[in-house]
């Protein structure tokens, strides 16, 4: 007799995590909507993880050893595979889903069919860290120009969908924001339930702590996916120039920061991919942050600083009157 399809597919790659697993375990499986395979994934971890999963009696784990430790990404790959579910969920062995996550998010996919990936707002322990991401697919578009814009271990979709894009295993562990800038330019809507429907746990073992080096390399170059959505010419602007301007770093000469200057000023017009009025008004911020960046630095030189400062007073002179403030608090 075959098995009926589960509603849903839960993905949850491990390592060891035997501190945390059997509050993340027990989170899911307390979910009020209940028809759901919950794929366990161990990247060979060398702790008691193993042991404490098996613990658990119910016929909806699937455990799966690998036998190769080979990273969390694949983990996932061999999850979205191995899935049988209509829908895809995410999963964090370190975080906790609230009881009613699966019934929003189903209920919500279900009454929007034209949303391929459903996140939700979540609350920070072990951290200040807030998310407070946007809801509609035309904002989080515009967001995903600043960075990651949907909380990953909240995230559901639709099983064709992660089975089309899958993970990029060379953009760990900053694969989440690839793959929705993927997702983005591909034209494929995404949304976020504002309610907080996940404990998002921080601590120093997490992979975003160890790799951060790597996390921001693979992240330059999702945003610049993002930002070569607008028409600008790239002939003009290199992809190095455009990360300078949208990645700012300590080196740098009076050449890159008009180049930089310069491809803010090219980029405040109309465009097909973006809403025109929110994407305007979040350029600006990005502009601002470029400048602040610099202007925070030791490294320009006084006509340098004299000409950032007056593109800061253009922009706003309120914003400017405020910024000083917060630099002579400083001080």
């Amino acid at each position: 007799m075959k098995e009926s399809q589960p509603l849903i597919s839960v993905l949850l790659p491990v390592y060891n995590a035997a501190n945390f697993i059997a509050e993340s375990m027990q989170s899911i499986l307390n979910q009020t909507l209940d028809d759901f395979e919950l794929l366990i994934i161990d990247d060979c971890s060398t702790d008691s993880t193993q042991k404490v999963i098996e613990s658990f009696e119910d016929s909806r784990i699937f455990l799966y050893r690998k036998k190769i430790n080979s990273g969390y990404t694949e983990s996932l790959n061999w999850g979205i595979t191995n899935s049988r579910g209509k829908y895809i969920a995410r999963m964090d062995a370190d975080d906790i889903s609230l009881p009613t996550r699966f019934e929003k998010q189903i209920r919500f996919l279900e009454e929007n069919p034209d949303v391929a990936i459903c996140g939700t707002d979540a609350k920070v322990i072990g951290g200040d860290l807030k998310f407070n991401y946007p809801s509609s697919n035309e904002e989080i578009k515009i967001n995903l120009l600043f960075g990651s814009s949907l909380v990953h271990p909240t995230i559901m979709g639709r099983r064709e969908i992660f089975l089309e894009y899958s993970y990029d295993t060379s953009k760990e562990p900053a694969e989440d924001y690839d793959l929705f800038t993927r997702l983005a330019v591909s034209g494929k809507k995404m949304a976020n339930i504002p309610e907080s429907l996940l404990v998002y746990r921080v601590h120093s073992n997490q992979i975003s702590q160890v790799q951060n080096t790597k996390q921001n390399s693979s992240a330059q170059q999702s945003m610049l996916r993002m930002f070569k959505k607008i028409p600008y010419d790239k002939n003009t602007f290199s992809d190095t120039q455009v990360l300078e301007a949208i990645w700012p770093s300590g080196q740098h000469t009076t050449d890159r920061l008009f180049k930089s200057l310069e491809f803010y000023k090219c980029i405040y017009h109309e465009n097909d991919f973006y809403e025109r009025a929110k994407f305007q008004k979040r350029i600006v911020i990005k502009k601002m942050n470029y400048l602040k960046f610099h202007l925070n630095g030791n490294h320009l030189k006084p006509t340098e600083r004299i000409i950032l400062y007056l593109h800061f007073i253009k922009i706003s002179p309120r914003r400017t009157f405020k910024y000083f403030l917060k630099l002579n608090e400083k001080n």
